[in-house]
């Protein structure tokens, strides 16, 4: 049978987007069991940055992984019940949060290295088989989108004349 999405044309790219990303997702919570993982697979970048860098304010985690502040206030709360990470108050700005990973969260971050040399070759293998080299394409196109975002683009295009 046919994809319907697919058979839509390029308007359908966000779609398409959110569906890879979902099915890397859910891989993630079929296999980061047998990689002794128990962080949530969308949470992966703040322990990444915490373990690289060492305590964060909530807000800089947020800009560093251009999420929100919000997302990432949900993060904190989520990380902090697995007992991954522990926060305080910035004794020199009462009203920032500063996130520290614990002993746990320290330990998750080290199986998520060691789970690189896995997930690293099978996304290789993928875009190899798919003829699909698409990495640093897709870095690309959001650096595009920095510099113009989407929203003026379908402007610009609309007042086009024809």
């Amino acid at each position: 049978m046919d994809d319907f999405i697919h058979s839509q044309g390029i308007i359908w790219l966000p779609h398409i987007l959110r569906r890879l990303s979902n099915r890397f997702v859910e891989a993630c919570d079929e296999v980061f069991e047998d990689f002794g993982l128990i962080v949530p697979p969308n949470m992966v970048s703040v322990v990444h940055l915490l373990y690289e860098r060492g305590p964060q304010s909530v807000m800089s985690i947020a800009t560093t992984t251009t999420q929100s502040h919000p997302l990432i206030n949900k993060y904190v709360k989520a990380l902090r019940a697995l007992g991954l990470v522990s926060t305080e108050t910035d004794p020199g700005d009462r009203r920032r949060t500063i996130v520290s990973l614990t002993e746990d969260g320290r330990q998750q971050a080290v199986r998520l290295l060691e789970a690189r040399e896995a997930f690293v070759p099978a996304f290789r293998r993928l875009l190899d088989e798919a003829d699909a080299d698409v990495f640093e394409a897709l870095w690309r196109v959001e650096k595009a989108l920095i510099s113009k975002p989407f929203g003026e683009r379908i402007l610009a295009e609309r007042n086009r004349v024809p």
